[in-house]
């Protein structure tokens, strides 16, 4: 349990009692793989293999590890640390040597954060295939001993292809987030190598991510439970972050307008199919006032969509921080921040409505990606006359005719986009 004083985490969220460090084998993915989730979804984890074969070659699941370059990076025995130190005469200098080098590795950003005990994990580390690393080593350690240890954590986020993205609900979005997760673990890994090789230690897995990369000034804390980032919004990865000794310079949290926002959006409440999205305040859970997101009705939703995607995305593509990096999505934000905050909610109204009015309600944009077509339901085939979508089968004989979204008057330029709003009761655990 954590006692010390409350570490800055900025204006989204607050340790406001205290935290009670939880063990990685209490969270979600260990709990799925022992079973604990119900039998769809160990089933689905541990033994299913995914429809799509591209999604297969990115994506963890018990049947198709053996297959993973990630999952065999991720199992690379970690680097012994090299006994000569390089002496570090100015922490502000290697802060940018560091984050130089991380960029360079295929992050987005870097951010780093002065440690805290409620930072870490109070036992076992987490590995990049979900499982529990339960290793003799730092994880042993409390927390309070883990943040005297190691002073620094770095996160290193990728950000998802932006045009990938807005196929949410689709392979082509499974495939964006896989992309990501095989370079943020090469990031991490490569980074946690160099540190080694300067004489300081870099442990992966045993620091809380979301927790780290706000501390670090990467973003804030969304109502979806994603962290916000200047740069890409919630269309990021954040992936492990690494805790080290090397002397450093930690970064501040940074205001975005988030806190103001996320109040009046709501928009990734309203999309959320499985109503894992509160449209309430926030509230204090293990002594961290936030708002709450109801994972479990989330993931319960998987196995019954694994025909067309994998991961849904939708709270990630709706939110209005993800846009692309133009001129004007860097001039809202700016003066959204540049507002007094007594002021702000006249400044949201506005901006969310130019973003509902533009972008849509439910961005349902089509994505052409590699052959794959998210305005067409996924196993079904377009028809290559221009202007229809339908499919047409094989071309044998007698082969049925599948109506596509054009044929059924639907917009040639909308995406496909799988209804679950009215079924998400039967996702939720009963008592």
């Amino acid at each position: 349990m954590s006692r010390t004083a409350a570490p800055d985490l900025g204006r989204s969220v607050r340790i406001v009692d205290d935290v009670v460090n939880v063990s990685y084998g209490d969270t979600p993915h260990p709990k799925v793989r022992r079973g604990e989730m119900g039998d769809a979804m160990y089933n689905l984890s541990m033994n299913m293999p995914r429809v799509d074969p591209l999604v297969r070659a990115l994506a963890a699941g018990g049947v198709e590890e053996r297959n993973l370059y990630r999952l065999a990076l991720a199992r690379v025995p970690k680097s012994e640390t090299n006994p000569t130190k390089t002496l570090v005469r100015d922490p502000a200098a290697m802060s940018r040597h560091i984050k130089e080098v991380a960029l360079a590795f295929g992050a987005g950003a870097v951010g780093i954060a002065a440690s805290h005990p409620s930072f870490f994990y109070a036992k076992g580390a987490r590995h990049n295939d979900g499982r529990v690393n339960d290793q003799s080593g730092p994880i042993e350690d409390s927390p309070e001993e883990l943040a005297r240890r190691f002073p620094f954590i770095i996160s290193t986020p990728v950000p998802l292809d932006h045009e990938m993205i807005q196929a949410h609900r689709h392979f082509i979005g499974d495939i964006a987030y896989g992309l990501g997760d095989v370079t943020v673990t090469l990031v991490r890994t490569n980074l946690a190598r160099y540190i080694a090789e300067l004489g300081y230690a870099a442990e992966g897995g045993i620091a809380i991510p979301h927790a780290a990369a706000i501390a670090g000034g990467l973003g804030e804390l969304g109502r979806n439970g994603m962290v916000i980032t200047r740069k890409f919004g919630a269309q990021v990865l954040l992936g492990d972050c690494i805790a080290t000794d090397l002397p450093l310079v930690a970064d501040r949290p940074i205001d975005l307008g988030v806190e103001d926002f996320c109040k009046i959006c709501r928009k990734c409440a309203v999309t959320c199919p499985t109503n894992s999205i509160t449209f309430g305040d926030k509230v204090v859970w293990n002594g961290v006032e936030k708002y709450k997101i109801k994972w479990e009705s989330c993931y319960r939703l998987r196995p019954y969509v694994a025909d067309h995607w994998g991961t849904c995305l939708t709270c990630i593509t709706v939110c209005p921080y993800s846009k692309p990096n133009t001129w004007w999505h860097g001039l809202a934000l700016r003066v959204l921040r540049t507002t007094p905050v007594a002021l702000r909610p006249a400044v949201v109204w506005p901006l969310k409505w130019l973003d509902d009015t533009f972008w849509g309600k439910i961005p349902r944009k089509r994505v052409r990606w590699l052959g794959y077509d998210s305005g067409i339901k996924p196993g079904e085939k377009a028809c290559t006359i221009p202007g229809c979508n339908a499919s047409h089968g094989d071309g044998g004989e007698g082969a049925p005719i599948q109506i596509s979204a054009t044929h059924r008057g639907g917009r040639a330029d909308v995406g496909y986009y799988f209804p679950l709003k009215e079924n998400a009761n039967r996702f939720v655990k009963k008592a």
